[in-house]
């Protein structure tokens, strides 16, 4: 038997275990207060802001597109569909923000707000209240 083998499979199930136990300590998701004059709450999954509005598809595009033109972003792609959209941005120092926009329901669509690429949580929470304002 090779022990090489041994060796190279021990040490990757050592790095497998250590891998999994790291990500299990992260804190995956949790709910913050977006809004607290119209008491609104999001979930933060992985640096992701994600907050349902209680208004429909194209009242959420329009906000998103004029709240990040407000927020003085350059607007970099904008991939509409018919009920979701992807916008990305791009603000002063060429940091990405991604804002997906999709109805799940009618009157119930799904705003996520990724600011950066690990997830900057105020910033995010600053543009969804900016284009919040708009609907």
């Amino acid at each position: 038997m090779n022990t090489n083998n041994l060796r190279s499979s021990a040490a990757r199930a050592v790095l497998i275990a250590a891998a999994v136990i790291g990500f299990a300590a992260l804190p995956a998701c949790r709910t913050v207060v977006v809004d607290n004059n119209a008491n609104t709450l999001g979930e933060v999954k992985l640096g992701e802001l994600q907050v349902f509005a209680n208004h429909d598809f194209e009242t959420v595009y329009k906000a998103a597109k004029a709240g990040i033109a407000d927020r003085k972003l350059f607007l970099t792609q904008d991939d509409k569909k018919y009920v979701e959209a992807e916008l990305k941005a791009r603000d002063s120092v060429d940091t990405l923000i991604v804002v997906k926009i999709k109805e799940v329901a009618k009157d119930r669509t799904s705003v996520k707000v990724r600011y950066g690429v690990t997830g900057d949580v105020p910033n995010a929470q600053a543009l969804y209240n900016e284009i919040a304002k708009r609907y």
